[in-house]
């Protein structure tokens, strides 16, 4: 655990993103550079913030920027493949929590601007394609979980307002999930995808 810190642990060679190459359809989604060249970078200024990291290979990458108080980070990665996850947070009480893995290639990016929103992203790809997720959430007591089972498979979910929730299910291999909610409690729509699925999904009030 790491709490109200700046520590650097020298894990693995330089990092410049993901090594596998990321699919047209996902072309949006941005594979950040580590601050440091090194397997996971903390930096976090406010007061009881926490940042835990399990990590099962020196190849895994991870990253915690927090700013703000009692915010909290959570990434597990495990098996042989490839994984990078990223968490942001800015604001108090947010929570973001990152597990991957399988033996193929993943990346997750979690940003929260606001106070009490939460995020679970779970992701296993056990292909060689890559699966990819970010999720993006501003304002307040915003919610998302995003679980991805399978191989190639992409989505973005995007947040914007106060009291909104969001469930996402990616089963199989190759599917596409675009999810956009702008507005105050809206409800959750709950998608599941079972495999080549192309969704665009925008929902406001």
């Amino acid at each position: 655990m790491i709490a109200n810190s700046l520590r650097l642990m020298a894990l693995a060679p330089a990092l410049a993103g993901l090594a596998f190459a990321v699919p047209a359809a996902a072309q949006g989604i941005v594979i950040p550079e580590t601050e440091q060249d090194s397997g996971v970078y903390v930096e976090q200024i406010g007061t009881s913030n926490q940042a835990a990291f399990d990590q099962a290979t020196p190849d895994q990458n991870a990253r915690a920027i927090q700013n703000g108080n009692s915010n909290t980070a959570q990434i597990n990665q495990f098996d042989a493949g490839e994984h990078f996850a990223s968490i942001e947070q800015d604001g108090d009480d947010n929570t973001a929590s990152i597990a991957q893995e399988g033996n193929g290639p993943t990346g997750a990016i979690v940003s929260q601007t606001g106070d009490d929103n939460a995020v679970i992203l779970a992701q296993r790809d056990t292909g060689a394609v890559g699966t990819l997720a970010e999720i993006v959430q501003t304002g307040a007591a915003n919610s998302a979980t995003l679980v991805q089972d399978g191989s190639d498979n992409q989505a973005t979910l995007t947040q914007n307002g106060d009291n909104n929730t969001m469930t996402a299910f990616q089963l199989g291999a190759g599917n596409r999930l675009d999810w956009t909610q702008n507005g105050n409690g809206l409800p959750d729509l709950g998608i599941t995808q079972t495999g080549n699925s192309t969704m665009f999904v925008t929902q406001s009030n």
